[in-house]
Parts: C-alpha cells; structure tokens; sequence
C-alpha cells in the first residue's frame, strides 16, 4: 500500500493551459532515462512521477503533460528502445517467412540497450498486481510484438508459405508468449540464439505445416 505522501507526490496536478512552445525532445529523454534509473534502483513500486521529476531537473506538471500516469510513463521508458515501435510495414520482405523473421529479430536487436531489457522482468511482475500497468504494457508491448508477427505471416501466407485457413490470430501470440514465460516465470534472460530457435523449431513448422484433414 502506498504511504500518504507517495499518494500526494503521484496525483497529477490540475490541468495546465497548453502554450504554444512545442515539446522539447531532449527533456523527454531525460525524463526517460530518469525513470529507467529509478525503475533499476527502487522497481516500478518505489519510482514515483515527483522522484522521476526531480531527477529530470523537470516540473511534474511537464511530466503529466506527456504522461498522464506513473504506469504510462515506466512502460515508455522501458518499451521505447525496445523496437517495438516498429511499423510493420518497414520491415525487409526477403521473400520467405524464415529471412522475413530473422530481419525483424535483427532490427530489435539493433535498437534495444541491454540495460533496457533487463528491466522488463521486474515490470512484468508487477502486472499482476497492477491492471492499469497489465493494461498499458499489454498496448505498448505485447500488442505491437503481435501485430508485427501477424503482418509478416500474412505475407508469408499470400506467398502459399502458409495455408491458407491456418489460424493467424492463434500462430501469432505464440513466441511472444514463450518469451514472456521465459523472461517472466523462469527469469532467463533471453539470447539471440534461443530466439531463432523458437522462430526456426516451433513458429515456422506451426505456420507453414500443411493443414490436418
């Protein structure tokens, strides 16, 4: 439970009249890069939006202007060099749904800080405790993985790599899954050869394997 100033320091302050100063790019990535130190140091329960300000040199009031919760904004911190922004649509078509895989694995790696993801266990954790963070990093994390599977089994599916009726909904939430367990439940960290294992052993067979009378 959370004490009475941590409950004062995380209320949002009442809503500002927006100026028209644009945004400042490199204050969000301070605001960022403080909220990965705090989550390292104190985990998602100890970060509060007033220690993350402070910090930051930032106001609280800038804070909220971005993030409207301590859910929202330790999810962004954690997510955001993850590449799980990635638009479907940038990633290589290699003409098979092996090589298609493979790129999308290379351009995560590319872009994740291995200090980053060494924090997404302890945040996962705290999901099932927290449904608005469950809810936030369901959206900004899990979702995208999914969305980004799908895509690149479609293609492979309008390639006749993958019949037709297979079941894309269900094939797609598959490796996600087992590298939730993985990270989550057994605390492994996660290397990028057990990933292609997971892409080459389990996902390929399941998608391209040819459908059961």
């Amino acid at each position: 439970m959370k004490a009475a100033d941590d409950v004062v320091d995380d209320a949002p302050p009442a809503p500002a009249v927006r100026g028209g100063r644009p945004r400042d790019a490199s204050r969000d990535v301070a605001i960022l890069d403080a909220a990965r130190e705090l989550l390292a140091e104190v985990g998602y329960g100890g970060m509060t939006m007033g220690a993350v300000a402070g910090r930051a040199g930032a106001s609280k009031a800038t804070l909220y202007r971005r993030w409207t919760t301590k859910s929202d904004l330790a999810v962004d911190a954690v997510t955001c060099g993850l590449g799980h922004d990635l638009d479907p649509a940038d990633i290589p078509d290699t003409g098979s749904l092996e090589g298609d895989l493979l790129a999308l694995e290379e351009l995560r790696r590319a872009r994740k800080s291995a200090a980053t993801d060494r924090l997404i266990p302890g945040l996962m954790a705290e999901v099932r405790h927290d449904p608005e963070l469950a809810r936030q990093f369901h959206a900004s994390f899990v979702r995208p993985k999914i969305r980004q599977m799908r895509t690149l089994l479609e293609r492979a599916r309008d390639r006749g790599e993958v019949p037709a009726d297979r079941d894309l909904d269900l094939v797609s939430t598959v490796v996600p899954a087992l590298i939730s367990y993985r990270k989550v439940v057994e605390g492994v960290e996660l290397t990028p050869a057990y990933v292609e294992r997971l892409l080459r052993e389990i996902l390929i067979p399941l998608a391209t394997a040819p459908t059961t009378p």
